[in-house]
């Protein structure tokens, strides 16, 4: 029994590798868009009932690709020190993963982030994702409020809700600038450390 249990999880492992093998292929080829669901599944060698037995849709093939940045900005916020400002932390926190996408000879998953021209895997990314990496953002912030020695004016979970969706409409801001403004260039970082800071000055503006 536990033989064949341990075949049915095993084959199960290498159907999903295969679907998400086949998805990377196909959207490296064709673009997000233009491949379907079918398309994926034809390529795995199973049917399109058997994909829905393993994924939701084709969002979720993208989904951990667009979100992999996020563990490293939460790294990056705890790191900053405590006595800094909550927004100040986070600027300087975003910046310095922009350093380090500059640097980085790898695609950046943070294109898979804006609306703008994010590369040929995906337009627009899913409501889901939006949702777990502000979640993710907001636990970090949150744990700052609480940690910090002086008085929050409102609920330090409120707050920090509300900066971590500021914080990730102002992180796809600046995206869907670079965007814009690098159409003619090849390559280099979607994250321009220069448009962060220019996109976080506005919560100075009175």
């Amino acid at each position: 029994m536990a033989e064949t249990l341990g075949r049915r999880e095993a084959n199960k492992r290498a159907t999903r590798q295969a679907l998400q093998s086949a998805a990377d292929r196909l959207f490296a080829s064709r673009g997000y868009t233009a491949t379907t669901v079918r398309d994926i599944a034809e390529a795995a060698g199973v049917t399109e009932r058997t994909f829905f037995r393993y994924f939701a849709g084709k969002e979720e093939l993208i989904i951990d690709d667009a979100l992999s940045w996020l563990p490293v900005l939460q790294e990056r916020v705890r790191a900053r020190p405590a006595c800094e400002e909550p927004v100040t932390a986070l600027r300087l926190a975003v910046l310095d993963v922009a350093s380090s996408l500059a640097s980085s000879p790898r695609p950046s998953p943070l294109g898979l982030f804006s609306d703008g021209p994010p590369g040929a895997r995906i337009t627009r990314l899913t409501p889901g994702a939006v949702l777990r990496a502000e979640a993710g953002l907001a636990e970090v912030i949150r744990e700052r409020l609480e940690a910090a020695d002086r008085p929050a004016a409102i609920d330090p979970g409120y707050l920090a809700d509300i900066l971590a969706r500021i914080t990730l409409a102002l992180i796809r801001s600046a995206l869907i600038r670079g965007s814009q403004v690098r159409e003619a260039v090849d390559g280099g970082s979607p994250l321009s450390g220069e448009l962060v800071s220019q996109a976080f000055s506005v919560l100075a503006i009175p």
